[in-house]
């Protein structure tokens, strides 16, 4: 397997990034291709016993940085890291592409070269995040702030998936995130979501407040960004200030 890594994303590149390259390479056994400014990367990679490992350098002379409009920004960085290696996976170059930068950029790569999974609208970004809830993943958890009905019911598709591959949860129950378990609770989104998901013929379970996501209450909860994207930075924050 063949991993297109974004040399320049994250908070923290390249240094960590080539740094976790190697690591990967190493415990794993997979091929990296390491997009970036090639000068950069071979000095980077020139830190570290690299020797035996399948690690390939792919220049991109540009990168994203925070704050930046994706699409915009998408449009003005054509050589963009995210997007060469994004294009390798499009190119049958690479297996995977792996990204630690802005979440948009990596989102709009993704959507505009290699398209969505037919009958999916949207990536989604989500995943398990809190540990006392390991078998609870949260989607959306900031890609998408603004979504209609039909979206979260694809997030919730994706979710189900994703807990019965990585978490190998057999019939994972769905629920929507709201302000009341009752049916009816929420804004217009959830509330008009709702019936979609009661006839979607997944393992829905009605809604769940905030604090049943701590006690695994179900195994996908779906969301919109907006909210998703608040709740995991709180858990972050509260998990650090607790420590």
């Amino acid at each position: 397997m063949r991993i297109a890594v974004d040399g320049m994303g994250g908070d923290y590149a390249p240094e960590e990034i080539v740094k976790g390259s190697v690591l990967g390479a190493r415990e794993h056994g997979v091929a990296i291709a390491l997009v970036g400014p090639a000068e950069r990367m071979e000095q980077e990679l020139a830190k570290h016993d690299h020797s035996g490992l399948d690690i390939e350098i792919v220049h991109a002379g540009e990168w994203l940085v925070e704050g930046e409009h994706p699409a915009f920004a998408l449009r003005q960085k054509r050589n963009a890291s995210i997007l060469v290696a994004t294009k390798l996976v499009k190119q049958g170059k690479a297996d995977a592409v792996l990204g630690a930068g802005p979440t948009g950029g990596v989102m709009a790569s993704a959507l505009y070269v290699l398209g969505t999974i037919e009958g999916i609208s949207r990536p989604v970004v989500g995943g398990a995040f809190l540990g006392f809830a390991p078998n609870t993943i949260v989607m959306d958890l900031g890609s998408n702030v603004d979504c209609q009905p039909y979206q979260l019911l694809d997030f919730a598709i994706v979710g189900s998936v994703y807990a019965k591959k990585m978490l190998n949860i057999p019939e994972p129950t769905v629920a929507l995130l709201s302000i009341g378990a009752e049916e009816g609770k929420g804004n217009e989104v959830v509330q008009q979501s709702f019936p979609l998901f009661r006839q979607s013929g997944l393992n829905f379970i009605g809604n769940v407040e905030g604090y049943d996501i701590p006690y695994g209450r179900a195994n996908v909860i779906i969301c919109d960004g907006f909210v998703g994207n608040i709740v995991v930075k709180f858990a972050e924050a509260l998990g650090r200030t607790i420590a």
